[in-house]
Order: structure tokens, then C-alpha cells, then sequence
């Protein structure tokens, strides 16, 4: 009789423990807080369209991804994005590229046909999570004339920003920091091209 209670209190203990998990947390890529360049007072303005933006299928999940190894992949079960990268990537760099331009004319693809554009800036995200201590990211990407028809300059880009920690509030943050450094060159370049 004993030994039958202490069974059922025992499995009762184990089937209570199984009943709980930690709480998912959201995370979000947010915009460089500062422009990323100072703009000079006398540069002609420039309307910019971003995308499309174009990212690997492994990135197409809810769950954070960062890289174990060479060809091996950890999905956060508890870490996730609050929105899908998708939307999230082209959104932060049009709000990094407004801040850094002479002009706050900057739409995402597919923008309306009213929007006259003087550049489109397409990017591939080849690579873009955390690795052994820092978020790397990795692109090709090109600016075209605002019709699209004339491509201006195409470059392949790799960017690489140590994270302040091992948890995933760090990762984003470096991710973020990655993605500023991009709309940075960017900036620069489409800049270069206006003054051209």
C-alpha cells in the first residue's frame, strides 16, 4: 500500500515538472539610433526604393537561428522573431538609408507606381546569424537606376559585429549593428552615385 502511494505521489511530481516551460521571448531588429552619416546641407536630393530583399530559405522561421559549426545549424525554441525577417530587414534599412540621406524619401518594394524613385538598391542576403561570439552577415547587392533597367554598381559585402554576450538579447543587437553597417555603405555609395 506504501509503495503504491509512493509511486503515484512520484509520478504525479514528474508529470507536474514536464507541465511547465521557460516563457518564449520575442526579439525584433531595430534601426541604427543616430544617423549612420552626417548629411551636408547641399546635397541634392535623393528617393530611394529598397528591394527586393531576398534571404536565404533557412532564415524563413519564427525561431532565432544562429551557427554551431561549418554546416550545422541551433533554432531558438524559446528565442524567436516577433516579426518575420522578411519584413523586418528591408523596414530597418529603409529607416537606416532615410536617416543617412539627403532626403527621407526612402519605400520598400513594392512601392506604388507614384513613387518616382532616382535609385533601387536589390539585396541577397547570402548569410545573416550569430556565430561563435559574433553576427555575421553576409550580402550581394546592387543599385539600379530608378527604373530598374540600369544597373550602376553591384558589390558583395560581408560584415562581422562581435556580440556583447552569448544570449540572444546580444545576437540581435550585434544583427542589428551588422545591418547598420550595411545601410552605412550604402549610403555612401548611392551618395557617391547623386554626386556623379
Amino acid at each position: 500500500m506504501r509503495s503504491t502511494f509512493l509511486a503515484a505521489t512520484l509520478a504525479a511530481l514528474l508529470l507536474g515538472g514536464c507541465g511547465t516551460s521557460p516563457d518564449t521571448r520575442f526579439y525584433v531588429l531595430s534601426a541604427a539610433q543616430e544617423p549612420l552619416r552626417p548629411v551636408a546641407g547641399r546635397e541634392r536630393e535623393i528617393a530611394l526604393g529598397v528591394g527586393p530583399v531576398e534571404l536565404p530559405e533557412y532564415l524563413d522561421r519564427p525561431q532565432i537561428v544562429t551557427r554551431t559549426g561549418q554546416n550545422e545549424l541551433q533554432l531558438g525554441e524559446f528565442d524567436k522573431w516577433a516579426e518575420s525577417l522578411e519584413e523586418s530587414v528591408p523596414h530597418v534599412l529603409a529607416e537606416n538609408l532615410a536617416a543617412s540621406l539627403p532626403s527621407r524619401k526612402v519605400v520598400t518594394y513594392p512601392w506604388k507606381r507614384s513613387a518616382q524613385v532616382d535609385y533601387q538598391l536589390v539585396v541577397k542576403v547570402i548569410r545573416f546569424e550569430g556565430s561563435g561570439g559574433e553576427s555575421v552577415l553576409n550580402v550581394r547587392w546592387s543599385v539600379s537606376s530608378g527604373d530598374g533597367k540600369t544597373e550602376l554598381l553591384v558589390r558583395e559585402s560581408r560584415y562581422a559585429e562581435p556580440a556583447a554576450g552569448t544570449d540572444y538579447r546580444a545576437t540581435v543587437a550585434a544583427m542589428s549593428r551588422a545591418l547598420g553597417r550595411f545601410s552605412c555603405d550604402v549610403a555612401e555609395a548611392v551618395r557617391g552615385l547623386n554626386r556623379g
